[in-house]
């Protein structure tokens, strides 16, 4: 017997592919099994260790609430707290690897987070009003900035919201809630309709 492994929703894992089960005229849904992350913790807060950590994961970590910062290569940082990030990146098991080399003292620590999370890709006109069905997206007065995230609870689950272009958002969820999640938008976009 062969295992293949698959995505949270079915598909193939590794790649992203729409999500056949969402219908909406105005938005596209696509599940990105593609995406693997590296939850990343700092024991303190220091622009020393800020700067070495960012050296070793490629990536500059931002600072500043909500901030994203992408780096050519596909890597990516985004804020989730003053002292944690989730590292978008192509190999997890060698990023976990140059960190554990790196601070052998645990003053960083990166854990293979792949696994927690099913990331879904919400774009078109509607995408923003379909998110808001569910909650708060964001209370800033001109809503959350392209190239920031928060965590937010959406259908009363939460989410990491991540705004990558004016229509395109990228959001990620604890895997054993995205199939409720996908079924939830699927009912808020057909009473759209």
């Amino acid at each position: 017997m062969n295992l293949q492994p698959q995505s949270v929703l079915g598909s193939a894992f590794g790649i992203s592919g729409n999500v056949v089960e969402f219908r909406s005229e105005a938005s596209t849904l696509r599940e990105r099994s593609d995406i693997r992350c590296v939850l990343l913790t700092v024991v303190a807060q220091s622009a020393d260790i800020l700067a070495s950590a960012s050296r070793v994961c490629g990536v500059e970590l931002p600072t500043v609430p909500g901030a994203v910062q992408s780096m050519s290569v596909g890597r990516r940082a985004i804020w989730l707290t003053p002292r944690s990030w989730l590292i978008c990146c192509d190999s997890e098991s060698e990023l976990i690897e140059r960190v554990e080399s790196a601070f052998p003292d645990k003053l960083v620590h990166a854990t293979l987070f792949t696994d927690a999370l099913c990331w879904l890709e919400l774009w078109g006109p509607a995408a923003i009003d379909l998110l808001t069905e569910g909650g708060f997206v964001s209370l800033e007065r001109n809503g959350l900035p392209v190239g920031h995230a928060k965590r937010t609870p959406i259908a009363q689950i939460p989410v990491v919201v991540v705004r990558e272009s004016a229509d395109t958002w990228l959001l990620g969820m604890e895997r054993s809630r995205a199939s409720y999640f996908v079924q939830w938008l699927n009912r808020v976009a057909q009473a759209r309709n």
